[in-house]
């Protein structure tokens, strides 16, 4: 794989609000994210890491959701598509877990349309039975909304976090 070709990777501010908005716009319309309004993200631009190429600006992202008791979801993946295939997505992933663990996460997971990206990180698949019992908060706070609900075409994947001994 390509070294990434990015400057730095950095908590989101409240003004990258609107340029995330725009990042992940394109992930929307084709149905790979969910849509994120620009007040949503600065509510929870402390959920967000970026990545910024050699010039500063903006190129990738990713969020977290802690749901309680241990459960994270990771959310909003976005890579400028100039910047795709060079590992930016992949250590957005990589970041956003570190970060899920400091933060005391036990089980980390992602809904997604990519989930080789995802296992090739250390993610299993969770069979579509098992999304009630895994995730019910996520089914509850996003997929009960979702157009695709009953149709979901997504893969769940999910990491189990080992305890700090």
């Amino acid at each position: 794989m390509p070294t990434p070709i990015l400057h730095k990777l950095r908590p989101a501010r409240l003004a990258d609000a609107e340029v995330l908005v725009g990042l992940i716009a394109p992930y929307v319309e084709s149905g790979l994210v969910l849509p994120r309004s620009a007040a949503e993200v600065r509510e929870q631009a402390g959920q967000f890491l970026v990545a910024e190429n050699g010039t500063g600006a903006i190129v990738g992202c990713v969020a977290l959701r802690d749901y309680g008791a241990g459960l994270v979801e990771i959310r909003s993946l976005a890579v400028a598509p100039a910047f795709g295939n060079h590992g930016i997505g992949s250590h957005l992933v990589e970041s956003a877990v570190a970060l899920a663990k400091e933060r005391g996460a036990a089980r980390i997971f992602a809904l997604t349309m990519r989930p080789h990206l995802f296992c090739r990180l250390g993610f299993h698949e969770v069979a579509k039975e098992r999304w009630l019992r895994e995730f019910p908060q996520k089914v509850w706070n996003d997929c009960r909304f979702c157009r695709k609900r009953d149709r979901c075409d997504e893969t769940a994947v999910l990491l189990a976090v080992a305890a700090a001994g």
